[in-house]
């Protein structure tokens, strides 16, 4: 700091300073002080402003730091419960590996027991079942032939045993297989009865019996009352003798001479007519039923039947013959052959496989 110079007091009031010059020189000086406070000031602040960005940054370093730590505590923990899930499910896999591949060893010491059993086995129990299959089979071509009469599917069960004994291949099954073959060959003497065909003629035939003309009558009312024109100029010999005709004309469509050798067909009226063509289909139909159930006396009687209804009320023009030749014909079918059974080979191959399971239980030590 510089002295500042004080006036004399005894000086005058109004004098004239005799320096003039120091004044700029004074004020000069207080300007510089107060830049220097101002820097100061500045300074200061700035010294204030770093001090304090510096606290904050130590601050925000060691909320960092601390959020590293507890980031790397998470981290660690997260890692180690993972580690620790991963070492679980490797033991529960591993645990589970074992059960599994224990259950397989399991499961292979029973297949290799299974297979052992099989192996065991003998030709003679392979045999044996097929036996039981023939036998089985030969059962249901008796039930064939027994309850239904149907000799097409014995037949083909039959030569399915016969098969089944021939892939047995034992010579103590001759006897079998020739009472079999024996009984087969007169099944196929029998014949195959073919029932679908025999039933569609029969419906067929049915069809057809609308389409028959009946008997017409020997002449029609209008016929036989139909006037002549009487001329005008007509002599009482001419009317005597009109009169004559006239009365012969109506006996004779009363009276018709016939042959006594031949049979004198009846004239239905309408509606008896239509009854008639219902009990034919009905009678054809009735041998339908026969057909199916194997009777054969009932099949004949309506073929007959139906044919003498033809011959005696219907027109024996060419539809009529031709039905009637169809109706002779399927008269002539036979639909209830005498079918032999398999009942010999039966009993047989029965006393067969008994033979054989008391031989193979004394070889076990059955008694």
């Amino acid at each position: 700091m510089t002295d500042i110079e004080t006036p004399s007091p005894a000086a005058p009031v109004n004098a004239a300073p005799l320096n003039p010059a120091p004044v700029p020189a004074k004020k000069h000086t207080v300007n510089f002080a107060f830049l220097w406070l101002f820097v100061l000031l500045i300074v200061a602040a700035l010294c204030a402003g770093a001090w304090q960005l510096l606290q904050q940054g130590k601050n925000q370093q060691q909320l960092v730091d601390s959020l590293r730590v507890q980031l790397e505590e998470q981290v660690k923990l997260f890692d180690d419960r993972q580690q620790a899930l991963e070492d679980s499910l490797n033991k529960e896999f591993i645990e589970q590996q074992s059960a599994i591949q224990a259950n397989l060893n399991e499961l292979a010491e029973q297949v290799d027991s299974n297979n052992a059993r099989v192996l065991a086995l003998s030709s003679a129990n392979r045999d044996e079942w097929k036996l039981q299959e023939a036998q089985y089979l030969l059962r249901l071509a008796d039930q064939r032939i027994l309850l239904e009469q149907d000799s097409q599917n014995a037949l083909a069960l039959a030569i399915s045993a016969d098969d089944v004994l021939r892939d047995i291949d034992q010579a103590d099954l001759v006897g079998v297989r020739k009472l079999l073959a024996e009984e087969i060959a007169v099944l196929k003497v029998a014949g195959i009865i073919d029932r679908e065909g025999i039933y569609l003629r029969l419906s067929a035939l049915a069809n057809q019996i609308e389409a028959i003309p009946f008997i017409e009558p020997l002449g029609t009312q209008a016929d036989v009352f139909e006037d002549d024109v009487v001329p005008e100029n007509e002599t009482v010999k001419q009317r005597i003798t009109r009169g004559f005709y006239d009365l012969l004309h109506k006996l004779g469509s009363y009276v018709r001479v016939r042959d006594h050798g031949k049979t004198i067909n009846a004239v239905l009226p309408p509606a008896e007519q239509k009854y008639l063509q219902q009990n034919l289909r009905l009678m054809l139909e009735q041998a339908q039923v026969a057909l199916l159930r194997n009777e054969a006396g009932i099949y004949q009687e309506s073929l007959v039947k139906a044919q003498n209804w033809i011959n005696q009320y219907y027109t024996l023009n060419e539809k009529a013959s031709a039905v009637l030749q169809e109706l002779s014909a399927l008269e002539t079918e036979v639909i209830a052959p005498e079918l032999t059974n398999f009942s010999n080979s039966s009993a047989a191959l029965t006393e067969y496989i008994a033979k054989r399971e008391k031989m193979a239980a004394a070889r076990r030590g059955v008694r």
